[in-house]
């Protein structure tokens, strides 16, 4: 079902298989290879608001002066290691070697319970990881090196619901950047999703419909706590597969996810923000939650917010045919140069 493809990572079987055999015909070349222009140190910390949480990570930041800029860079969905790994590319690795030649100190952390971070990533939501968020941003204000006064998010997929929630409760964080972000509940983010996908592969009208209506009673019974999906007789003959979810979709994690408004917190927001997406992100619908984050902006009156909606680009940010899940692997490129510059062409302007 297309609609897990956002659940915690549930392409890793896929990623896991492909990975290497693209990476053989379709090298990556936007990996930086040492040695580095800047330095790089690994660095940990704790989360106070959390029992047994140490995060781990890589400080980047450039050899020569002092009171850089920095940003904290914060994963999608899924057990994610600093460089955000998958289909065989680190796309955190590459913007942070990029930002940081641009003279913005960059920290890249591990999820918790992934690679040298401690805890259990299984046990944890999106709040839980909101508040490791905080903590990277509290170390960066422990920094000398740093300026406090320019600390900010860069938040990719699940990290772009993060980053919001971060920076309304920090007034220390000074802007924010938005990767394929969402503005809409989970549960509207899933329906739109699979609709999308759907009708990228070519599906009858009829299972498109039928899988529509499917997820919503599926989704209306996860908030309703039920055991049981009540599923429409003429829906009967897609509904193989569904109803198996439910018993999957009962964590903490996802039941946060699914019923998660974010357009109250963007409505909440003060700084600077900077929101991307690709027209052909088969993740979510670019078109829904951009307009839904438009009109959250509009309410917030917030006076300094860029949303961007870029041609031929998919969820990673990748020029990409189709931009379905499948297609990340095969693609060379790991972010799109324009994007880079965007991004830190944005970033100079607001810490100059």
């Amino acid at each position: 079902m297309m609609f897990a493809m956002a659940l915690r990572g549930a392409l890793a079987w896929f990623w896991a298989s492909t990975a290497v055999a693209a990476f053989a015909q379709n090298p990556r070349p936007q990996e930086p290879e040492p040695p580095f222009p800047y330095l790089q140190e690994q660095v940990a910390y704790s989360n106070p608001r959390a029992q047994d949480i140490k995060l781990a990570g890589t400080l980047t930041e450039p050899k020569e002066g002092g009171s850089f800029p920095a940003v904290l860079l914060i994963t999608g969905p899924g057990p994610q290691d600093r460089d955000e790994t998958m289909a065989g590319h680190k796309p955190f690795l590459v913007l942070a070697d990029y930002l940081t030649r641009r003279g913005v100190a960059v920290l890249r952390v591990d999820d918790r319970g992934v690679g040298k971070s401690t805890g259990k990533f299984e046990t944890a939501t999106t709040q839980d990881f909101a508040s490791d968020a905080e903590a990277g941003v509290r170390y960066l204000l422990t920094r000398n090196e740093l300026n406090p006064k320019h600390i900010g998010l860069i938040g990719h997929g699940e990290g772009a619901i993060i980053a919001p929630m971060v920076a309304v409760e920090m007034p220390q964080v000074s802007f924010v950047v938005l990767l394929a972000g969402t503005a809409v509940p989970g549960d509207q983010v899933l329906i739109a999703q699979t609709e999308r996908a759907e009708k990228a592969a070519g599906l009858s009208a009829e299972k498109i419909k039928a899988d529509k209506r499917i997820g919503t009673a599926l989704y209306k019974a996860v908030r309703e706590g039920k055991r049981t999906v009540d599923i429409r007789d003429e829906d009967q003959p897609f509904a193989e597969g569904w109803e198996k979810q439910l018993a999957l979709m009962r964590s903490p994690w996802t039941r946060f996810f699914l019923f998660y408004d974010p357009g109250p917190t963007l409505e909440k927001m003060k700084c600077p923000v900077l929101a991307l997406d690709g027209d052909k992100d088969m993740q979510l619908d670019p078109e829904q939650n951009i307009a839904a984050m438009k009109a959250a902006f509009a309410r917030s009156g917030n006076p300094d917010v860029t949303i961007q909606l870029l041609p031929g680009l998919n969820y990673m940010f990748q020029k990409a045919d189709t931009g379905l899940s499948w297609e990340y692997a095969t693609i060379s490129e790991t972010i799109s140069p324009n994007v880079l510059q965007i991004i830190g062409d944005w970033i100079a302007k607001h810490t100059s």
